[in-house]
């Protein structure tokens, strides 16, 4: 199970929301699925804004959250499309103790396909 975390520069911000799940759905061997709060609901990874400089902890709390969402629906790869993304909900999946990979868009198009 793949499910997509839209960053919310190009997400809510910028309204792209569909090209990305487009190219998960089209991989073969992986199953793309919707987290809870998803598209313009979607939570934010807790790392933008430089937040981390200022509150970790609130980071930490955010990406917990998200990475929760991500459990719930049995992922194995958490995709995002925003470096800043990868790196907190990684970081929230190894202090959560999660096996889930967080993986950049284009990295795991690159592992999909090779």
């Amino acid at each position: 199970m793949v499910p997509y975390h839209a960053p919310c520069d190009l997400g809510r911000k910028s309204g792209i929301f569909d090209a990305p799940r487009e190219i998960l759905q089209r991989i073969p061997g992986y199953t793309f699925v919707e987290m809870q709060q998803s598209r313009e609901h979607a939570l934010c990874c807790g790392g933008g804004g430089d937040l981390e400089t200022f509150d970790p902890d609130l980071v930490q709390q955010v990406a917990a959250q998200r990475v929760a969402q991500a459990a719930q629906v049995g992922a194995t790869v958490l995709v995002s499309a925003c470096p800043q993304c990868v790196r907190t909900l990684a970081k929230a999946t190894r202090a959560e103790k999660l096996r889930i990979r967080v993986m950049d868009l284009t990295q795991f198009v690159e592992m999909a396909v090779a």
